[in-house]
């Protein structure tokens, strides 16, 4: 199947007048800004992912469905069942892709941070900045959060930080232990407490 990739690099995006209105630059979101500008907080496993072409203004474009078995709410209300609407998928042969967005599988389990589900092209707070991965230690069976790229997330203060690239992260890895990464309560903690902290200001 041939790709198609978009390489926009995506600040806010929103569907606006049956067109795409495309920021130009991902900035990696301080902690307390990630977890207020989301519209909920879950941790989620895929379930389920579908594709379907809708009619955008005079184009047919492809979307992906991602269905969601909640197994916490972080923080906010989700809608149950929750389903995220992403642009992309197969069309025609092809398959569009964009470029610097995180892909999901069945069986994925993440902490994921939500915002403007099926009315953005990709419906995370700051893309792949809004997406935590849940790993489990082999030896231990000890579960702990990544970023994105696989990177141990150790603190939130990390949060912020440029994703590193994959050479330099393979040397990361080299040398961080999984057990530095954050348990999924923690992170889950410190969330709901941030979110306390700016609500009552």
């Amino acid at each position: 199947m041939n790709l198609i990739i978009l390489r926009f690099f995506l600040g806010l995006v929103a569907l606006l007048s049956g067109g795409y209105l495309f920021g130009t630059t991902v900035v990696p979101p301080e902690f307390t800004e990630l977890v207020n500008g989301a519209d909920y907080v879950v941790r989620a496993r895929v379930v389920g992912i579908t594709h379907e072409v809708r009619t955008v203004g005079a184009k047919s474009m492809p979307f992906t469905q991602v269905a969601l078995e909640v197994r916490a709410i972080i923080s906010g209300e989700p809608p149950l069942p929750l389903v995220l609407t992403l642009l992309g998928g197969p069309i025609d042969g092809t398959e569009l892709v964009i470029s610097g967005a995180p892909r999901f599988a069945v069986g994925d389990e993440d902490i994921l941070f939500i915002a403007d589900n099926g009315r953005s092209i990709f419906p995370l707070y700051g893309m792949m900045h809004g997406r935590y991965p849940i790993r489990r230690d082999a030896s231990s069976g000890r579960e702990y959060v990544t970023r994105v790229n696989g990177e141990p997330l150790d603190d939130t203060s990390r949060v912020s930080l440029p994703l590193i690239d994959d050479a330099l992260l393979a040397t990361v890895r080299r040398t961080a232990r999984d057990d530095q990464g954050m348990s999924p309560s923690d992170f889950a903690s410190r969330i709901q407490a941030s979110r306390k902290a700016t609500s009552s200001k």
